[in-house]
């Protein structure tokens, strides 16, 4: 009976460990930074990068005026894909940085955690003048068995086209 609550208790500090490991601050900045990579190159690990019940919130003031995105998986992996394909057109250089990061654990024992920044990426294309979009992002990542999902994203950014 000891041996099985020690084991009990041990399993249950390692699933609580990997929660904190997983969700520290390096940890979540190199998944997020591989994700934003992804993002710009169209790759689709960026699409499998959000859950199938993915609630997504966007909202962009640019020079042509301002847009949005709602929705769930679909619609943000359509609008990953479009982006990507601007971009490649463009011939864009792209350039992104994270500030203010906030990482607040949720969950028992932290299976997921609110994600706060801000997002700035400088974007370069041909003889365009420069571009540096702005963003303020909060998303709701959620720990599986697969790796990091993102179920909830919200985002304000101004400065895009």
């Amino acid at each position: 009976m000891i041996r099985l609550v020690l084991l009990a208790l041990v399993l249950l500090g390692g699933f609580y460990a990997h929660g904190r490991y997983t969700f520290s601050e390096p940890k979540v900045m190199g998944w997020l930074t591989q994700h934003a990579v992804h993002s710009m190159q169209g790759d689709s690990v960026a699409c499998d990068d959000y859950a199938d019940d993915v609630k997504v919130e966007l909202t962009a003031k640019g020079l042509r005026g301002r847009w949005e995105v709602e929705g769930g998986k679909e619609e943000m992996c359509g609008y990953l894909k479009q982006s990507a394909a601007a971009l490649t057109v463009l011939q864009a250089r792209t350039h992104t940085e994270f500030d203010d990061v906030r990482i607040t654990r949720g969950g028992f024992p932290w299976t997921t955690a609110r994600v706060q920044y801000t997002q700035r990426t400088s974007v370069q294309a041909g003889p365009m003048p420069s571009l540096t979009i702005v963003s303020e992002d909060s998303m709701v990542l959620a720990r599986t068995t697969s790796g990091l999902r993102i179920r909830e994203l919200q985002s304000q950014s101004s400065g895009g086209l």
